[in-house]
């Protein structure tokens, strides 16, 4: 990994269930120049393990902002493991208490819940959507069909066995079907819950996508293939989705923990 200019930045990295980021904490005084530039590199050669690089500082209203830059410098829209990392990272460093508060991103607010254990660990969900599918897009090969789904960022679903992930994910991933791109989840039904893979835009396979969890449990549930709460099993680990109190949005839940804490 080559020098990164113009950076002062604490170096913690989060995982949520696979998904591994980078955190940029404003608040705490981080700055890193060029936010696209840096995240590329951070990413360039794989040492530091990541999927991207999550911004935190707060919006105009005072409440905390998210902004994500994945592998190859893009900035999704929003990111559903990147955001129960920052509310650990938040109640964890004193900027929220914990209880309900709400997180901003590109798509809009999110409702974020933290509770503490009895083991003195942090339980984190977030309430993500609206979630809606949008339309059966018409495929070719051994599955003619996937389905659209709108997560305040783009996925795509498709159910199958032994689906070739490595072939069809970047394939569908830029189809030009899909101004900007898309995320597909690649989903195989079984007693276990729905094992999943992802193949992220702007970033490839990765080992979990929250707003992809939630996307398959939408059209899952829709299909009579799950009942709620829906078991997302990738290869990360495991996502519980779950409908919130109001129907458009879904609770996602997981693991979030540290991997390490440093500068740069």
């Amino acid at each position: 990994m080559g020098p990164v200019p113009d950076t002062s930045c604490s170096l913690r990295r989060l995982e949520g269930d696979g998904n591994r980021f980078l955190l940029v904490d404003h608040l705490a005084g981080d700055s890193v120049g060029d936010p696209v530039e840096h995240a590329r590199q951070m990413c360039a050669d794989g040492a530091l393990g990541i999927d991207g690089v999550l911004h935190l500082d707060r919006d105009g209203e005072g409440r905390l902002a998210m902004v994500l830059y994945n592998r190859d410098g893009s900035r999704p829209e929003t990111c559903g493991n990147g955001l129960r990392c920052l509310a650990w990272h938040a109640v964890d460093l004193d900027y929220e208490e914990c209880g309900s508060f709400e997180l901003s991103t590109d798509a809009g607010s999110v409702r974020a819940q933290v509770r503490r254990t009895a083991e003195d660990e942090l339980e984190v969900r977030v309430s993500l959507g609206p979630i809606r599918i949008i339309e059966p897009v018409a495929l070719e090969g051994p599955v003619s069909e996937a389905t659209r789904v709108d997560c305040g960022n783009p996925h795509l679903v498709l159910f199958g066995e032994n689906l070739p992930v490595e072939e069809w994910g970047p394939r569908l991933s830029r189809d030009p079907r899909f101004p900007g791109g898309i995320n597909v989840e690649f989903v195989q039904v079984s007693a276990a819950g729905l094992r999943t893979r992802v193949w992220e835009r702007g970033v490839g396979e990765t080992a979990a996508c929250g707003s992809g969890a939630c996307a398959v449990a939408r059209v899952a549930v829709e299909r009579g293939l799950a009942t709620w709460p829906v078991r997302i099993v990738l290869p990360g680990g495991v996502l519980t989705v779950s409908p919130s109190e109001d129907n458009d949005r879904l609770w996602l839940e997981g693991s979030v923990h540290v991997v390490d804490d440093g500068t740069l």
